[in-house]
């Protein structure tokens, strides 16, 4: 299964157990529990950028 890397944002190898995430680019590796934390801390920085700044608000 294919996961996206965090480090070069390429295609990363989630393997058939679902325990490891590895990437064949940058030599990123992680367990599967440690990837989702990294990935979710990017998606919650991600969207802090989209949200506007309006004054009054």
């Amino acid at each position: 299964m294919d996961a996206k890397c965090p480090e070069c944002e390429r295609v990363a190898v989630l393997d058939d157990d679902l325990k490891f995430v590895k990437c064949p680019h940058c030599n990123f590796e992680a367990e599967y529990e440690s990837y989702i934390e990294i990935m979710k801390d990017k998606a919650i920085n991600m969207s802090s950028d989209y949200i506007p700044r309006r004054p009054g608000f």
